[in-house]
Order: structure tokens, then sequence, then C-alpha cells
């Protein structure tokens, strides 16, 4: 379709689109509809698809004069921003519509553009850097671990100590902002020894033994990590079902054996070593790059289209919502904002950067994650490629790929700094 497209700009992201469609094509386009609403109405006195067309014409001309507006609109816009090669970032918002006396139709619409990117910058980008090592409190830590991990829980008779798991049936006895849904909670498995468990059951439960009972108030935490449980208290009726102490293995060539790292004790503490020193280093290695990503979003301060970043606050909102989370939403797109706005800074940036220096995902880098995404999943290539493939992860295996490669690439040229000492 022929069609007078202009674009003025607005301001930096937002453009007014403005196109002329001829009158020949909105008077076929309308009597095209008339043709069709005459098949489809039946009207008094008349069999269906035989009324007289200037009754059609009269009694639906508003409605198909609407719908042809609606659909040569819809049919136009895309046309006239591939025409002009807008990369568009939001969905039109039409602002006018007018005919002139020569039957021409008009209509303006305004959308809101990605930002046209220039060079991107990268000179004088630092990483701190420090010399990692394992200290063998750290390796028996991890042993601790598992051998708590691979440890049995025994029924005693005596009271609770500090490091026993007791059973206890618990009945919510007071919660004044209704916090928890359920009143009981019987055969509660409660680890003492772990410091994850609420302090006040690790306070209260040790010298008790089965049969005793006892009323405990939880207070959770202002900035408890469930929102829903911030600065709530909650009272338990407890009583104590039974005490189990913990059993953990000897550190020997067996518990090496059953854990599978090694013959012997002594290996099971290097490969535990390795583990952590590797640890340690992809730690660092994340933190390089997210001191890369922070330094390259500051040095190139990209405008983010304002459509992209609210749909990115809608979805952060419908998320809490789907978790019935209590929330100020105005306090959540406020705390998500500039998260939103590093997050597609960083995309347009090492987008662009890629072909800038003409970085890009070759064949053999998605063959070696499909390669390994077979192995994971026991699957043979083929059947791994085209899992990947139907489930639409290719796409997002090779965006990760470039992201890599980019960061990579910035890393290799960072200048390294020795991180101050803790």
């Amino acid at each position: 379709m022929d069609l007078k497209v202009e674009i003025k700009e607005l301001d930096e992201l937002n453009r007014e689109v403005s196109v002329e469609i001829a009158a020949d094509v909105f008077n076929e386009s309308m009597e095209k509809e008339y043709v069709e609403v005459r098949k489809k109405v039946v009207l008094k006195g008349f069999r269906k698809g035989k009324a007289p067309m200037n009754t059609i014409k009269s009694n639906y001309g508003d409605q198909v004069k609407a719908d042809v507006i609606d659909k040569l609109v819809k049919d136009t816009y895309p046309q006239a921003v591939r025409e002009k090669e807008l990369r568009v970032a939001s969905y039109p918002t039409l602002t006018d519509v007018t005919f002139g006396d020569d039957g021409v139709f008009r209509y303006k619409a305004t959308v809101e553009v990605f930002p046209e990117i220039g060079k991107i910058e990268h000179d004088n980008l630092e990483i701190s850097t420090e010399e990692i090592t394992v200290a063998d409190s750290e390796v028996d830590e991890y042993v601790e671990h598992l051998r708590k991990h691979h440890s049995e829980l025994r029924k005693v008779e005596r009271p609770a100590g500090d490091s026993d798991t007791v059973v206890v049936d618990l009945k919510k006895v007071y919660d004044p902002k209704l916090v928890l849904k359920e009143d009981n909670f019987p055969a509660s498995a409660i680890d003492l020894s772990n410091p994850m468990t609420f302090k006040e059951f690790r306070e209260q439960f040790p010298g008790m033994k089965a049969g005793d009972e006892k009323e405990i108030e939880v207070k959770y935490a202002d900035d408890y990590s469930d929102p829903k449980f911030a600065g709530a208290e909650i009272k338990y009726h407890a009583k104590v079902k039974e005490v189990n102490e913990r059993l953990l293995p000897e550190v020997d060539d067996a518990l090496a054996k059953k854990v599978g790292l090694g013959e012997t004790a002594l290996e099971l503490r290097l490969k535990l070593r390795e583990d952590i020193q590797r640890q340690k280093e992809d730690d660092q290695k994340k933190q390089h790059k997210n001191m890369i990503i922070g330094q390259m979003c500051e040095k190139n301060q990209i405008t983010v289209p304002n459509a992209v970043l609210d749909d990115y606050l809608d979805k952060i909102v419908e998320d809490f919502k789907k978790q019935n989370m209590e929330m100020d939403e105005e306090s959540i797109r406020n705390q998500y904002r500039q998260v939103g706005i590093n997050t597609f800074r960083w995309n347009m940036v090492y987008h662009q950067f890629a072909r800038q220096e003409k970085i890009e995902v070759l064949p053999e880098d998605t063959e070696k994650l499909i390669k390994k995404f077979a192995e994971n999943y026991k699957m043979t290539i083929d059947q791994a490629q085209e899992a990947l493939q139907s489930s639409g992860r290719i796409t997002d295996i090779k965006e990760s790929i470039l992201e890599e490669k980019v960061l990579d690439w910035l890393a290799g040229t960072a200048k390294k700094v020795k991180a101050e000492s803790k």
C-alpha cells in the first residue's frame, strides 16, 4: 500500500509518526467492508445478504468507518515504521485522525523509540583483585558440614542440648497480624544446632525433655527476608514429643568414600580445598564482571526508554502480588527502578560493543554448551539441540555466550588493582 509517511522528533526518544492514505484506498476499503457487513446482517423485510447497499450504508456507516479506520491504522502503522526504520520501544498512541476535503485519510501516532547508540567507551576500566587462599579452618568447616549431612539421629531420654534436634507439636496461640494461615504444626523437627533456626527456639528448647510444654514467643526482625513476617510477633504453645541427638561420622577413609571425594581422609580434605579455591575464583570472577558492568554503564549513559522500564516494573509488581506479599507499589517501583535502568542499559551497551568490536557467537560456542546440556541430561546431541530449539532456549544461550565474550574481552583489557585489605 502506497503511503506518505513523515517522522517528527518530539524529544530524545519520542517520535510523531504522520501517515497519509489516499482517498481511493480509503474508499475502496470502505466499500469492501460494506460488502462484508451486508453478507452478515439481517434487516427486516430482506433476506440475509440481500438488503440494499444504500440501506446498509445508512444504518452501519459510522460503525464501518470506525472499523476501517482501526484496520487501516493496524495495517499501515507497521509498514510506516519499517519504511522509516524506527526501532520502536512502545505501543503507538493515536493522537489525531482527520479526513481532508480531498478525501485523504490522515492520522498521527506518538511512539517511543530505542536510542541511537554511538561509540561505546571502555577506556580506563579497573578491577580490584586479591590473592586467593584457603585457610585450614575453611576446610574444617566444610568437613563439619559433610559430617552433619551424613549424620544420623538417635532418640534419647534426656533433656535437649544445644546440638540436638527436637520433635515438637506447635500450636499458634497469638498472631495479631494473622501472618500464619494454619494454627497447628504437629511433629515439627527443629534443629537447635542450625543458626538459621529462630533464636527463641535455640534459646528455650535446650533443657526441655519429652512431655515438657512451654509457650514461646518468636519476634521477627523488621527487615526479615519475607515481608509478610517482618516485624510480626507470634506466640506458640510447644509440646516436646522427643529429643534426638546427632551422631556424627568420624573423618576417616570411610567418610571420603561415602561422599565420593577420594579414597582417604587426606584426599577428602585436598578435594575440598580445591573446591573451595575454585569457588572463590568463580566468586572473584563474578565480582570483576559486576565491576565492569557498573563502570561501563557509568561511562555510557544511554537513555532507557520509559516503556521498557515501565514494563519491567509492572512485572516486578505482578510477581510480588502473585506471592501475596503486602507491599507499597510505589516504593517497590522506586526500589527496582535503578536496577531496571542498569539492566537494560547494560543490555544495549554490550550488544553495541559486540558490533563495534566484531565479537560474535560462533557455531562451536553453542555446540560446546549443547554438548554440556546433553551430558547433564543424559541425551544425545541431536535430542539436546531439539529440546533447546523447541523451548526457545537456544536464543537465550547465544545471548549468554555473547555477554560472556564481551565481559571476558573487557576484563582482559581492564587494569588490575590490588584490593584493600579488610
